[in-house]
């Protein structure tokens, strides 16, 4: 019979498959574009996403870990060039517009026993994921997490979470309130071991965060914009009370300014797939504004840095100093 005929050895020289190229402002374009059909009270509404301030801080993420077909997380292999210089102020919210009314309020509910008030977890969305291998709570988890809105956005969010120390704990045990007066809103364990990864105390981001309305990139702006006195500002905002009313984005301790960014550093991935690799990070230092690779303990000046690579870059606006 014919032996089958030898691979050829890729030789030092040759040059390695082509990665697709997708242009950033096609990802914002998306980002940006109203999502029509979103469950909301009883009905679907259309919903468009855009940025209360700018903050002095920006986190980008590109989304380059999906799903396949096998329902494995896996990596998109492409190029994103992201540019030295951003302009978001296209994206800045406008408040109500002509012609628009605010939803009324939801009226308040009577008091009830936490049990009854506990969110409950779509049993068709609950099943699907169980069918995939997903453990039973870790399902239920995922479907209140995304509010039922469906298999795949619960699917997605598990993988996400799925290295959380309670991931797999009953819902109602994990989520029920605390008999008697307020309660403090929990804190996602992912954002908290960000935050904390920057270098504050438990005690500092769980402040901010409590400041900031729980969104993470404003904790981490408020945060930076207050290191010259942190912990007066944490008693200062724990002092002035967090209550209330809701809504706009102009919250104290929110610093705003021009749309106009500039990168300063990125985190990407070295390997093909989510479950391998290793993470470095690139950042400008010095007055030059010089590219340094930080690998574990290795630190060193980048030639050419991956800026179409990254998984996670940082941009801060151009106004701060």
């Amino acid at each position: 019979p014919e032996q089958p005929e030898p691979k050829k050895a890729k030789t030092e020289g040759e040059n390695e498959e082509p990665k697709p190229i997708i242009p950033l402002q096609a990802a914002i374009n998306r980002f940006a574009a109203s999502e029509d059909g979103i469950p909301f009270r009883g009905g679907t509404v259309v919903k468009t996403t855009r940025l209360a301030s700018m903050p002095r801080y920006l986190f980008v993420q590109l989304q380059r870990y999906y799903v396949d077909e096998k329902w494995c997380p896996n990596k998109l292999d492409c190029k994103i060039p992201m540019p030295d210089k951003l302009d978001l102020e296209f994206l800045r919210g406008k408040g109500k517009q002509d012609g628009e009314q605010e939803f009324p309020e939801e009226a308040e509910a009577p008091a009830a026993s936490p049990a009854a008030a506990a969110p409950q977890a779509d049993d068709v969305v609950v099943a699907t994921l169980t069918s995939m291998g997903i453990p039973e709570n870790g399902a239920k988890r995922a479907a209140i997490a995304t509010q039922n809105a469906g298999a795949e956005a619960a699917m997605n969010w598990y993988f996400e979470h799925n290295e959380d120390p309670d991931i797999n704990d009953p819902p109602a045990a994990a989520g029920a309130p605390a008999t008697g007066g307020a309660t403090e809103p929990a804190v996602d364990p992912e954002t908290l071991m960000m935050l904390t990864s920057m270098g504050f105390s438990e005690a500092q981001v769980k402040g901010a965060l409590k400041a900031c309305g729980g969104s993470a990139e404003r904790a981490a702006d408020w945060l930076f914009a207050h290191m010259d006195d942190l912990d007066g500002a944490l008693a200062a905002a724990a002092g002035g009370g967090g209550g209330g009313g809701g809504g706009s984005g102009s919250s104290s301790g929110v610093e705003d300014g021009k749309g106009l960014y500039t990168l300063v550093g990125f985190v990407s991935h070295i390997g093909r797939n989510t479950g391998s690799g290793h993470y470095v990070c690139h950042a400008k230092r010095g007055e030059g504004g010089a590219w340094v690779i930080f690998n574990d303990e290795k630190v060193a000046k980048s030639e050419s840095p991956p800026l179409d690579l990254g998984y996670i870059y940082l941009y801060r606006r151009d106004d701060a100093r």
